[in-house]
């Protein structure tokens, strides 16, 4: 049961540290972000590779065309200063469970370890150590996060402080 609870994030020892199952948690980890890398490319479609085969559908009068969504990936510029778009994660600590799959995942370094536990016996918990550094409008933590304690704020509220460029 322990090698499952370690694949799952379910485990309750403080650290990796010389635990045999250290191979299934960096299993775990690769799969987790080798799958994300997959969703982003599957969402990517270069524009010279649309294929010629179909006909090109006219709308009928009288009927609204079916818009498309632009599913490349576009570079954004901030029209605010960073410290005054308040986009950052929060993590619930009653849910957190300790893994630290996000900091792992976090380039930026948005996530640190909290307090440890008096005890020894749980891990810490993790907690947002540098809340300008998180990249506005991204949410890659979330679907990392095995316990679900990772929330943002809804993505409409800051589309005004980003412009795309192409």
């Amino acid at each position: 049961m322990l090698v499952f609870d370690c694949f799952f994030g379910r485990c309750e020892k403080p650290s990796c540290d010389g635990c045999f199952c250290r191979p299934v948690r960096s299993l775990r980890l690769a799969l987790k972000s080798r799958s994300m890398h997959l969703e982003e490319e599957a969402n990517f479609t270069p524009a010279a590779s649309i294929d010629k085969s179909e006909p090109s559908a006219r709308p009928v009068a009288g009927t609204p065309a079916p818009q498309k969504h632009d599913t490349r990936k576009r570079r954004k510029r901030l029209l605010a200063p960073r410290e005054e778009i308040p986009w950052f994660p929060t993590i619930k600590p009653d849910l957190c469970n300790g893994c630290g799959d996000c900091k792992v995942l976090c380039k930026p370094g948005v996530f640190e370890l909290g307090e440890p536990d008096p005890t020894g016996i749980h891990r810490p918990k993790l907690i947002v150590g540098h809340p300008y550094n998180c990249l506005v409008l991204c949410d890659r933590c979330v679907p990392i996060c095995t316990s679900g304690a990772i929330t943002l704020p809804p993505k409409e509220d800051f589309e005004k402080f980003v412009e795309y460029l192409d």
